[in-house]
């Protein structure tokens, strides 16, 4: 008598147990390219889904902060300079400019099983800034506050090992974003 069929004969499930489940297979290794193990990546991916959520805040959240720590970098911007926050937040194309920022590194996360498509749209998307005049040190202002704003949206889920991930995952975008700048220019 009991909840579930029994073993009659001693027989062994498929999983070479008595009817437990057995652990799950491991998950298939990464592209070398990656450097986030396979189960990094999958956190990447779940966590990503609370920062899709939020896209708009953690993007103008992020352009902001940038502004607030090197106001030379606003001025980049020609429709930005001499704007302060309350302004900038009610323009079309500051929204604009932060939703492009953040679906950049929503397409990447999208595109972690594909990295030879990864690496054209950031090589892509950086022979852009070069031709608006953004150097690979300008680009790179983007990675403090942009985890901050990661931090700032995913609270207490922003764990240690969460922190590592998305320090490893911005530091792949920012990296091959700079060297496509600086070999193009």
């Amino acid at each position: 008598m009991g909840c579930g069929p029994s073993n009659e004969g001693g027989k062994l499930g498929s999983n070479g147990m008595n009817g437990s489940l057995s652990d799950p297979p491991p998950l298939p290794p990464t592209d070398p390219r990656l450097p986030l193990t396979a189960r990094q990546k999958f956190s990447l991916e779940k966590s990503w889904k609370a920062v899709q959520r939020n896209a708009e805040t953690v993007g103008s959240e992020t352009l902001l902060r940038m502004f607030r720590m090197d106001p030379s970098v606003q001025d980049l911007f020609h429709d930005f300079k001499g704007k302060n926050e309350e302004e900038l937040r009610g323009m079309f194309s500051f929204e604009t400019q932060s939703t492009l920022m953040i679906n950049v590194f929503d397409e990447v996360v999208e595109k972690l099983d594909d990295m030879d498509s990864v690496i054209n749209l950031l090589q892509k998307t950086a022979e852009k800034h070069r031709q608006m005049g953004i150097s690979a040190d300008v680009l790179r202002k983007i990675e403090e506050p942009f985890m901050i704003s990661l931090k700032n949206c995913l609270g207490d889920r922003y764990t240690e090992k969460i922190e590592e991930i998305y320090i490893t995952f911005t530091k792949l975008v920012m990296d091959i974003m700079c060297q496509a700048i600086e070999d193009g220019s």
